[in-house]
């Protein structure tokens, strides 16, 4: 009968690593970012302050009234163009997106 053989503890543990330092992130409605962890699921964008409720292109001109107030998609991506916010109020919480997020 054959004996199973040694398992090698280190290559569990780097292949585990390597799977845990891969990261998919989507993009951002708003500025186009990939910073959000997963879609329509309320995110916030640190690049333009968008919390991603799940507008898009088909709904960008309605206003929905929630987490962005009274901004739609369109004005807000109108907004992030001329300043780099969603609206020129988020601009002291905004950054740039990084070489990953673009």
């Amino acid at each position: 009968m054959r004996q199973p053989r040694a398992v090698n503890p280190w290559a569990s543990i780097v292949v585990h690593l390597f799977v845990n330092s891969v990261e998919t992130r989507f993009r951002c409605p708003c500025c186009g970012s990939r910073t959000l962890e997963a879609p329509e699921a309320m995110g916030l964008c640190p690049v333009c302050w968008w919390e991603d409720d799940g507008q898009d292109d088909e709904d960008a001109g309605e206003v929905r009234l929630t987490v962005n107030g009274t901004l739609s998609l369109t004005q807000a991506r109108a907004h992030y163009a001329q300043c780099g916010a969603a609206h020129p109020r988020f601009l002291p919480y905004v950054r740039k997106p990084q070489v990953t997020e673009q």
